[in-house]
Order: C-alpha cells, then sequence, then structure tokens
C-alpha cells in the first residue's frame, strides 16, 4: 500500500528529504508544505505542495495534518519560541499516525534542560508530549550537528579565507572534543530509508545515525589535507560563558557552549542506525573532498 507522507518545509534538509522520498523505489506518494506566498519552485519532483502557516493556532494547523501515514518536520527553529511544541501538538490532534518532530541534532535527552542553548529545552518539552501518549507513533533522528554548518562561520569553528589561502579552525571547548556530523544528503536518505525500507517496522523512539564522528583536530586535519595553511585556536568554556554573559543576545556563544562541554553532541559511530544496517555515508574527509576547494 502507497504511504501518504508529508514533509513540512523545503530548506536545505526539506528538499534533501524530498528528492530521497520521491525516488525511494516503493514510490511513496509525497507532499510538501509550504509557507503561505512561498515561491520555492518544486516542480522537478512528483510532489503535491500545500500552503499552511504551522505557527497558527493548533486547531487551525491540525486539519493540515491530516490523513498522512508519516508526518516530517524540516522547519528548523526558524519558527522562533512555541513553534515545535505547537506542531507537535497538532500532530497529536490531527492524529496522524506516525510524526517525525523536527529533532535532527544533539542528544537532547543527554544534554538536559537548563542548557545555554534555550530553544533545547523546548525539544524536550515535545519529547515528553510525545511519551505521555500512545496513540500517535513517533520517531525521532539524531543526526548530530549538519556537516555543512560545522564550516558555516556563523558556528565560529572553521573561517575560509581563499584569497590568502588560509583557513582559521577554533576547537570549541579543546581539540579532543568529538563532535557527530552528519550531511543534510545522508539525513534525507537515511531518514527515507528508516521510514520505508520496512515500512511495517519502523523504528520508533529516538534513532540515532552519523556521517561521521570526529573531533575538532580530525578537522583542521583534513582542511590541512586538502592543501590549506591552517591557524588553529581554542576557545574555552570560560571564555564562552564570559561571552555569553557580556552579550546575552548573542546566539554565537549560546550554541558554542552546547560543543565546548561536550555533553550529549557525539555517538560512537558503530552504535549507529546506519553502521548497523551497513548503509554507508559521508565521512567528514568525503564531505572535504567533494566540498572544500583546494587553493
Amino acid at each position: 500500500m502507497t504511504k501518504k507522507i508529508l514533509i513540512i518545509g523545503a530548506g536545505e534538509l526539506g528538499l534533501s528529504l524530498i528528492q530521497s522520498f520521491t525516488s525511494h523505489p516503493s514510490k511513496p506518494s509525497v507532499s510538501v508544505l509550504l509557507r503561505p506566498g512561498s515561491k520555492t519552485d518544486l516542480s522537478s519532483y512528483p510532489v503535491n505542495i500545500i500552503h499552511g502557516d504551522i505557527s497558527g493556532p493548533i486547531s487551525e494547523v491540525s486539519p493540515l495534518l491530516k490523513g498522512y501515514d508519516v508526518v516530517i518536520s524540516a522547519t528548523g527553529f526558524a519558527g522562533g519560541p512555541g513553534s515545535q511544541i505547537g506542531l507537535a501538538k497538532a500532530a497529536l490532534e490531527a492524529g496522524v499516525k506516525h510524526y517525525f518532530p523536527w529533532q535532527f541534532g544533539v542528544d537532547y535527552d543527554t544534554i538536559g534542560r537548563g542548557s545555554s542553548q534555550p530553544l533545547f529545552d523546548e525539544q524536550l518539552d515535545v519529547r515528553d508530549l510525545l511519551r505521555s501518549q500512545s496513540k500517535t507513533k513517533w520517531t525521532i533522528v539524531s543526526t548530530g550537528l549538519f556537516t555543512s554548518f560545522l564550516f558555516h562561520p556563523s558556528f565560529g569553528v572553521v573561517n575560509l579565507n581563499p584569497d590568502d589561502k588560509r583557513a582559521t579552525v577554533n576547537a570549541l571547548g579543546g581539540w579532543s572534543n568529538a563532535v557527530t556530523i552528519t550531511s543534510a544528503e545522508d539525513i534525507g536518505r537515511l531518514t527515507s530509508k528508516i521510514v520505508l525500507d520496512d515500512p511495517e517496522d519502523i523504528p520508533q523512539g529516538v534513532v540515532f545515525i552519523a556521517g561521521d564522528t570526529i573531533t575538532f583536530e580530525d578537522v583542521y586535519k583534513q582542511i590541512e589535507r586538502v592543501g590549506w595553511k591552517v591557524d588553529k585556536k581554542v576557545t574555552t568554556v570560560e571564555e564562552l560563558e564570559e561571552k555569553r554573559k557580556a552579550d546575552p543576545d548573542d546566539v554565537g556563544p549560546k550554541y558554542g557552549l552546547i560543543w565546548a562541554r561536550k555533553v550529549g553532541v557525539s555517538w560512537d559511530f558503530e552504535d549507529t542506525w546506519n553502521a548497523k544496517k551497513g548503509v554507508e555515508t559521508e565521512s567528514l574527509g568525503k564531505w572535504v573532498d567533494k566540498n572544500l576547494q583546494k587553493p
């Protein structure tokens, strides 16, 4: 029986999910929920487009989610505080059969409440809500950091300067701190396999995947390997705390502290769903070879 899938959002992860689900051999029926007025062009994909505001009242969001076997949120934190718990409540009210919330990231259970990133507490609220009921099945795909974000200047770890062929790599907390990373392409591909390879036995609860688990030392070594000159620095937990106190509105130190404290941000690759299934993923080295232009 054809699975009816709804993907919410078409950003970096949403597009990867759309590509992976529409190319899966089981040929599910895929719909995509976009914001009203969205100019996103999905004409090259065999998908149904619906429009709706997921930040609206639950009574208005819930009807948008009705009738699907699987609903996957790829919205990120763009909706602001309250958006994740609101969407989860709407999914339950809609009677969604299987819900995948936006939790494609770190191990929020291990990090716990009261972390330096306030939005993480809402992720735990979503987990508490889903665990408190039994009508709607749910799966959380823990991915670690998106590989592309590791190289985004706003994250504060890698800064590339092609003009002078130099890179700066900043270790959050220390060079031996471990980080689990997964590319958006792998997240989309693995999620589609989790849902569709054995549709009658979708794993439930928290499922850990990974493209690679590396250290900040591995990051600078991979960048050096392809020919960049690397300037190395370390930002300690204490320095990040000072930055957070000096500017409470700056999200950079709030995120940096999560990785600097090295709690809930990495797991053994061998223990992941994809490793146990023998599904190959993109390592840090492969990502660098494909995406990092040699100077």
